[in-house]
């Protein structure tokens, strides 16, 4: 047998580890391997919990914070998806707008968040964000086994953990410099904006990102391991993990099964491996079609989809600073990869190509584009940590910098990260993060009331079907329907601008909400409110 020579003093590089490690990257089972990831997701769960205590300890009298900071529309939609589910339903039914079709067992996700809410008799806000520190120490543990997988080298595992918990882009650098336009497009913050781009913000902002994070590395691993060992229980507990996916977003398993598959015909395996492979994605295909099928054939979700802008990949000079970091180091792990070409080098590859070709260019996913980017950062740290511990540190003489630039470069990516999370402090008591006990004591008489439509501008609607059973004429950007045309529609009709009793006949409104912030008096012709405050009126008409 060949005897490799490490220079002395210089850091064995992972090629070299992994020739002499165990396939698939296994671990030794014992409870201090797991002692890191533990630690970060309670790490994770504490600061990210800082702006959230913040703002509700630091409400002036009379206001209360909502409870979200980041994509707070959004997030309060999601609330009200979780009521259904506390309601008792298995289906989903868009109550931010008017036009009705048939319910879609889609939302899975918050709709089962919105039963255990029931179950344990906890208010939703709480289950939302029990659910979201649950990710935090979930998404530690299923990244560390998905890194485990690919890097043998313990200090390169232990720089992915760090790098994917805490690392972030540099689109801060882009939104200071007031978001330029390049090359005839308006460039953005993306990694402040979409939390699928990183761990940390998965965790941060929605606790549905982060758990796709979980599913989909729980998933990885099991699948690879699975036909590796061509294990039919490991593919069974990787389907269900895919299954869990594709509750948050069905298109993802279809993403990583093509990944899989380019794997398996580049280095093929064992009949019973196949066999594996197959197990593990046909547990969430008869879901992932039906979704397809709710997607192309309910008026409903078609009607949701229209203000969608899923369809659209990102502006590109942006979506390169948002990952910028991560590409940088990745690119050194490229090289490395391409020449083993293992069965797992080909998937992390086929994993980034495969997501670059439904983003650019013509696909039947192009209406999704946006919904592929759930966890992206595990194929880029992997790659990042193996261009670090390969290609960068065995070529640097000094033990001081092969020790310091790990930590460095860990330490700069946390900038953007450390914005994210200081930033909402500024503005924990603005408007839009906080609304009057006048206005929560409104919200909450409509639960009391029986189920109905609602007539209110969207700043109320918004928060309607997160506190009742009722619908809302407008109160969405994306969920409901013509959203700009309704709501200067309802501005005309409680400003007086156009005739209120016949609006009301004609859409069988049940609730008109007056708020003082319309700036006129409220309508004399529907007689007293039943419910009454200086700033914040409800009419019920029946």
């Amino acid at each position: 047998m060949k005897t490799i020579e490490v220079p002395k003093g210089s850091p064995p590089p992972a090629a070299i580890l992994a020739a002499t490690s165990p396939p698939g990257g296994e671990m030794k089972s014992f409870p201090g391997e797991w002692r890191l990831p533990i630690l970060l997701g309670l790490v994770l769960a504490v600061i990210t919990a800082i702006p959230y205590v913040y703002a509700y300890a630091v409400q002036p009298p009379g206001h209360i914070f909502v409870g979200f900071f980041y994509l707070w529309d959004d997030a309060t939609t999601y609330l009200a998806k979780m009521r259904e589910g506390w309601e008792g339903s298995w289906a989903w039914q868009n109550r931010y707008t008017t036009e009705t079709s048939s319910t879609a067992y889609l939302f899975m996700f918050w709709i089962l968040l919105g039963h255990l809410a029931a179950l344990t008799h906890l208010p939703l806000i709480v289950v939302f964000h029990l659910a979201r520190v649950a990710g935090a120490f979930a998404l530690m543990a299923g990244a560390w086994l998905f890194i485990t997988h690919f890097i043998q080298d313990r200090s390169a595992r232990r720089f992915a953990l760090f790098f994917l918990a805490f690392g972030l882009g540099l689109g801060l650098i882009v939104w200071a410099a007031g978001r330029p336009v390049v090359f005839g497009n308006a460039t953005e913050g993306l990694d402040l904006r979409m939390p699928e781009l990183s761990a940390f913000y998965s965790i941060l902002a929605l606790p549905h990102f982060a758990w796709s994070g979980v599913f989909a590395a729980a998933g990885v691993a099991l699948t690879l391991k699975a036909i590796e060992r061509g294990s039919l229980r490991l593919g069974l507990l990787a389907g269900l993990a895919w299954l869990g996916q594709a509750s948050i977003h069905p298109q993802m398993p279809v993403l990583i099964a093509g990944a899989v598959g380019c794997a398996l015909l580049f280095r093929p395996t064992r009949p019973r491996g196949w066999f594996a492979a197959a197990l593990a994605f046909a547990i969430p295909a008869p879901y992932i079609l039906y979704s397809y099928l709710a997607f192309v054939g309910n008026p409903e979700v078609e009607r949701w989809t229209f203000h969608s802008k899923n369809a659209v990949p990102p502006e590109t000079i942006s979506l390169l600073f948002a990952l910028l970091p991560q590409l940088l180091l990745a690119a050194a792990g490229l090289p490395g990869a391409l020449r083993r070409r293992s069965r797992g080098d080909v998937f992390l590859i086929a994993w980034l190509v495969l997501l670059a070709a439904i983003l650019w260019l013509p696909n039947p996913a192009g209406d999704l584009r946006r919904r592929f980017f759930d966890a992206i950062y595990l194929p880029l740290v992997v790659l990042a940590a193996r261009g670090m511990y390969e290609a960068i540190l065995p070529r640097l003489r000094s033990l001081r910098a092969r020790r310091l630039i790990p930590f460095s470069y860990v330490a700069f990516s946390v900038l953007g990260s450390a914005f994210l999370l200081l930033a909402p402090l500024a503005v924990a008591a603005e408007p839009q993060y906080t609304i009057s006990t006048a206005e929560r004591d409104g919200l909450n008489w409509f639960a009391l009331q029986p189920r109905g439509l609602v007539l209110c501008m969207p700043g109320v609607g918004l928060y309607v079907p997160a506190y009742s059973s009722d619908t809302v004429y407008v109160g969405h950007y994306d969920e409901t329907f013509d959203y700009l045309n309704k709501t200067q529609t309802v501005l005309n009709v409680l400003t007086g601008k156009a005739d209120i009793e016949q609006f009301i006949k004609a859409n069988d409104i049940r609730y008109v909400v007056w708020t003082v912030d319309l700036g006129t008096p409220p309508p004399a012709v529907l007689g007293p409110p039943a419910y009454d405050t200086p700033n914040f009126k409800i009419w019920r008409l029946y």
